[in-house]
């Protein structure tokens, strides 16, 4: 909760609209009025409406002249979507998505880091519709939480990585019994055999496998999870999708090495 002092510096004036925005974008559809953003942010009425008036000038956020209430605007996902082709990684991921959805009939995302999260750059649905924890495109999952983000996690500096577990344990405790020590040894794991996987821990009945994309010389830079349902992971099963995916991401290595 943010402490309006009625004399806001224009850093404090930015970080108190990102929070705004951050607060819209955890309210989904439904949205916010302004009194319960006031309310959430600790702030006062002036004070939020010059920052939401801005973004809604901005095309940030919209406003709904029924409810009066502020829902993130489509600028935002139109910046989104230029962010995530910004590497090109989008736009060379995309055929392998179609191909892995259509091959294996379930729902293939690939995912990219984004500071201490690791976010959905890209889906393509395959025969089975099933539930995810990032959901849309853009949404959003701690780094540690899952196979998409650790089999990024995995292959980053081990400074790194302990700065991203210290930071993101608090957040551990929405997902069940997840702990800093139990995401660490999923990471060893993770390394010695080249692949995540959950098998309905995280979220009972729904599995995922995570391949990281590892371009020469550098750190990981996202990954291509496919989600399914934990009956459909027989044991014969996985090292079928394993090469499926990888067979798929070291085209996309490739293609994003400039020296290939």
């Amino acid at each position: 909760m943010a402490k309006d002092d009625g004399a806001a510096t224009g850093t404090q004036l930015l970080d108190r609209a990102v929070a705004i925005l951050k607060l819209l974008g955890d309210s989904g559809q439904s949205g916010l009025t302004m009194t319960s953003i006031e309310e959430i942010m600790g702030l006062k009425q002036p004070t939020v409406h010059r920052i939401v008036s801005a973004l809604e000038r901005h095309g940030l956020v919209d406003r709904e002249r029924r409810t009066k209430r502020y829902r993130l605007g489509l600028a935002l996902f139109a910046m989104g979507a230029r962010a995530a082709d910004g590497t090109g990684l989008r736009q060379i991921a995309r055929p392998a998505l179609m191909r892995l959805a259509a091959t294996s009939g379930d729902p293939v995302f690939l995912m990219a880091r984004g500071g201490f999260d690791a976010v959905c750059v890209d889906r393509q649905q395959g025969t089975y519709m099933i539930d995810s924890l990032t959901g849309h495109v853009g949404g959003q999952i701690p780094m540690g939480v899952g196979p998409a983000s650790q089999a990024i996690l995995a292959f980053l500096p081990e400074a790194e990585i302990d700065v991203i577990l210290e930071v993101n344990e608090p957040r551990f405790i929405q997902y069940g019994n997840l702990t800093k020590e139990r995401v660490r040894d999923e990471l060893h794991k993770i390394r010695e055999i080249g692949f995540a996987i959950d098998d309905g821990k995280l979220v009972a009945g729904i599995s995922a496998i995570a391949v990281p994309i590892l371009p020469p010389g550098r750190d990981a830079i996202a990954s291509i999870a496919i989600n399914l349902t934990t009956a459909r992971l027989s044991e014969d099963r996985v090292p079928e999708l394993v090469d499926l995916l990888s067979s798929e991401i070291r085209s996309i290595e490739t293609q994003l090495n400039p020296l290939a």
